[in-house]
C-alpha cells in the first residue's frame, strides 16, 4: 500500500506533553490513543494520518508534536516516484 510507503505521521516529545488530550481531541482520524500504562497519549495508529494535515501540531499548546519537515516529506515523494517509474519500466509499461 501507497500510504504505508509514507512517513507522514507525529510525533510526541514526552518531556515538554502536558497529557492534556488535545491531540486525541483534535485528531479527526483517531491516530492517537491513550496508554493507561504511561499515563500518556501515544501515536497508536500513525498510517492514519492523513499527509499534510496537522491539526494536532497546530492543537498543541506546548509544541510537543512534530511531523516530517517539507524537506523530508519532498524527499520521500521523489523516492517514490523515481520507484515507481522504475517499476513502470521494468514491466515494459512505458
Amino acid at each position: 500500500m501507497l500510504r504505508e510507503k509514507f512517513p507522514w505521521f507525529p510525533r510526541i516529545d514526552y518531556t515538554s506533553c502536558l497529557t492534556d488530550l488535545e491531540c486525541l481531541n483534535f485528531c479527526p482520524y483517531e491516530v492517537f490513543d491513550w496508554d493507561e500504562a504511561t499515563g500518556r497519549p501515544v501515536v497508536a495508529h500513525p498510517y492514519r494520518c492523513l499527509p499534510g494535515c496537522d491539526l494536532c501540531l497546530q492543537n498543541c499548546r506546548t509544541g510537543s508534536i512534530s511531523l516530517p519537515s517539507k524537506q523530508q516529506w519532498q524527499a520521500v515523494l521523489r523516492k517514490l516516484r523515481e520507484d515507481d517509474h522504475s517499476t513502470l519500466t521494468i514491466n515494459g509499461t512505458l
